[in-house]
């Protein structure tokens, strides 16, 4: 029967000597376990979960653990070169892929420290060898010489000379520390492999402010949007839209006020006049306080008297001058003051901060409805879609939706929701790559207000984008001002034409664009 003090196979002392190892990340299993060097598996462990939550955090782990700073160096090079690990964060399907390209890449590192402490090594070990040959040669010489021996002239072949244990530590030391102050480069295979993705979630960043986090989230979602046509234009037309500060002005102006929509009120801090009573303390001088001696008086009160009064009540005539003087006030006492604290009420009138509930305002939705007819074709087309992405991206700063309605000749009507969804984004490039071209039918205007009547976008403005080449009939006159006298207001930017055009039959305001200047920098 075994007893408790006996050495036989445990389960659960194995599962608990291995319970390091839940902790791996299961991507880089394998990789960790099988790595060639001296570290235990446990650092190894310890190590690459410090990468992984580091990552995940979207910052690089501190350079106290496994692997060792002369092997990670290259591997941290290439992502401080991309800047891209500030997009891993919270997304463990990247940081998985990364952590298996990181752990290729501490391999590669680790081989060729080896590899170049060797050849160091074997350096430093050819020259000490040169050396004490050399040293061997010239005391044989000098030996043969003093003893003036036949045949002293002639030299023996020299003999390899086997280095200590000892010299070859201390070269294997020298030949690490030389290795160890060498700059490393960028690895090559990071650098290659997340150089593009990085590349694009930087542009992407740039465009869209915080949209990099959101196509971080697929591996390939960002390669894709960067073969897409419509990308070729996003960067350029963030760029216009940055020198055309008047389009920003217009989206700006767009979507009329309303409550907000789960919260109806919010507390604003106010300062009012207020009148209170306060009490007001005064320090009044008075002799009731005997504070502090300030000299000479004549009074009746004994506890102040001088010394000299006192002496005269020890002889019997003087006795009775004393008395009289008490009782005329006329004995000479210290005359002392002090102070006492008068407490009286005031009223004052000061400014206090109160909270005062009022309605939160909102603006609401953006309808973009733009003309891409074959005389939109050109620089009008590239204000367009600027405009397009500058109420985009405000749209979605202020959580304001924006729906795009695109028309050319009759029958010719796209529209869509923009958004910066991954869906929402493909929607935008397709808008953006498309190209311009076909005829001018206004009469979409109608289904623009049909959209209107649903429940979300009652409280949306219009935005027209056009040249204002084109008839308006008066079905859409009567459409447009049925909808005017419902809230709606329809703005329009008319480009490259400043004459009256239909445009001015339909919206009111209108803003002329003729600054082309700005676009063709």
């Amino acid at each position: 029967m075994e007893t408790p003090d006996s050495k036989g196979f445990r389960v659960d002392g194995l599962e608990q000597a291995l319970s390091y190892i839940g902790e791996c990340p299961p991507a880089v299993l394998r990789e960790v376990i099988t790595f060639p060097d001296e570290a235990t598996e446990a650092e190894r462990v310890r190590g690459i979960r410090a990468w992984h939550d580091a990552l995940l955090e979207g910052r690089l782990p501190a350079t106290d653990s496994w692997p060792p700073p002369h092997i990670t160096a290259h591997a941290r090079k290439a992502l401080e070169a991309l800047g891209m690990v500030r997009f891993l964060k919270g997304n463990q399907e990247l940081v998985n892929h990364l952590l298996r390209d990181l752990m290729a890449a501490f391999r590669q590192g680790q081989e060729l420290f080896q590899s170049e402490v060797l050849r160091q090594l074997q350096e430093l070990e050819a020259l000490e060898r040169k050396r004490l040959e050399e040293k061997e040669r010239a005391k044989k010489a000098k030996a043969k010489a003093k003893e003036k021996a036949p045949g002293s002239g002639r030299q023996q072949p020299s003999q390899a000379v086997a280095l200590p244990p000892n010299v070859l530590q201390v070269l294997r030391a020298m030949a690490r520390q030389q290795v160890l102050s060498q700059e490393a480069d960028a690895d090559h295979g990071i650098t290659e492999t997340w150089g593009e993705r990085a590349r694009a979630w930087a542009s992407i960043a740039e465009v869209f402010d915080d949209l990099g986090q959101i196509l971080g989230r697929g591996h390939d979602l960002s390669l894709g949007i960067l073969r897409h046509a419509g990308w070729k234009n996003l960067v350029r037309l963030h760029e216009l839209v940055k020198g055309l500060p008047q389009l920003m002005q217009v989206v700006r102006t767009l979507g009329r006020l309303q409550a907000g929509g789960e919260e109806t009120s919010v507390a604003e801090e106010v300062f009012e006049p207020v009148r209170r009573l306060e009490e007001e303390r005064r320090n009044v001088p008075t002799p009731h306080v005997p504070a502090e001696t300030k000299g000479v008086t004549r009074s009746g009160d004994i506890s102040r008297m001088l010394p000299s009064e006192a002496a005269q009540l020890g002889h019997p005539v003087l006795e009775l001058l004393w008395h009289a003087r008490r009782a005329e006030a006329a004995l000479l006492t210290y005359e002392v003051q002090g102070t006492e604290v008068d407490r009286t009420l005031a009223e004052r009138e000061r400014m206090e901060a109160r909270k005062r509930e009022r309605t939160k305002l909102e603006r609401g939705p953006v309808v973009a409805v733009i003309d891409t007819s074959g005389s939109m074709h050109g620089l009008p087309e590239q204000v367009a879609k600027a405009l397009v992405l500058a109420a985009l991206r405000t749209a979605h700063a202020e959580k304001r939706r924006c729906y795009l309605f695109a028309f050319s000749g009759p029958g010719q009507l796209a529209d869509q929701e923009l958004d910066l969804g991954p869906e929402g984004i493909g929607r935008l490039l397709d808008f953006l790559g498309f190209t311009f071209g076909g005829g001018t039918d206004i009469g979409a205007v109608e289904s623009v207000v049909s959209h209107l009547e649903k429940p979300d976008w009652t409280k949306a403005d219009v935005l027209i984008v056009s040249d204002g080449e084109f008839p308006v009939s008066s079905q859409v006159k009567k459409v447009v001002d049925a909808a005017r006298e419902k809230g709606t207001r329809f703005h329009g930017l008319q480009i490259g034409n400043s004459g009256s055009t239909g445009m001015h039959e339909l919206c009111d305001p209108v803003h002329v664009f003729t600054d082309w200047a700005a676009i063709m920098k």
